[in-house]
């Protein structure tokens, strides 16, 4: 007997994002993100699901999938218990709609799991626009502070305060 590869899968997807950047959905160069990892912002579900398509199920999934959905999509749930619970949940379902059920819970998970990554993505490269604009004021002070001159002491220290807080900040 073939055992359905749900399971299976949907405890994988939450580890999708250890897999390695070719394995996911192709990405595109993006000016803003910072990080030496390829920008993958969405996985893509034909990379890691083998079952049906998770459009082909057309109705909306029930409150049991949806609350297990953000059970398994938490991050801070280890795979084995994620497993246990998949597990237990296809337990419960008749036989001749586990295939619909699980694809419903493999699909709400990828939607969620998908949300949340864009919403890290997001604040990633939040944080390096400020990253790259308080440099930029750094050098601008530094700029200022090169051309002004030595007799101005007032300016200068008044600028120097500014710019090694930036430093300070930007450390």
């Amino acid at each position: 007997m073939r055992r359905w590869p749900t399971l299976w899968t949907i405890v994988s997807l939450l580890g999708a994002a250890g897999l390695s950047p070719g394995a996911l959905a192709a990405a595109g160069e993006d000016p803003e993100w910072p990080c030496v990892q390829r920008l993958v912002p969405e996985i893509a579900p034909a990379v890691i699901w083998s079952g049906p398509p998770i459009d082909s199920v057309a109705a909306e999934p029930s409150p049991a999938i949806d609350q297990l959905a953000g059970e398994l999509a938490a991050r801070r749930v280890p795979l084995a218990e994620a497993e246990a619970q998949v597990g237990a949940f296809a337990d419960t379902l008749a036989p001749e709609h586990k295939h619909e059920q699980l694809t419903h819970l493999f699909a709400r998970t990828l939607e969620i799991i998908n949300r949340d990554r864009t919403s890290i993505i997001q604040g990633i490269k939040k944080y390096a626009r400020g990253e790259r604009a308080l440099a930029e004021a750094i050098t601008e002070k530094n700029e200022r502070l090169s051309a002004l001159p030595t007799d101005q002491v007032l300016e200068r220290e008044t600028l120097i305060a500014e710019r090694d807080w930036d430093i300070r900040i930007y450390d």
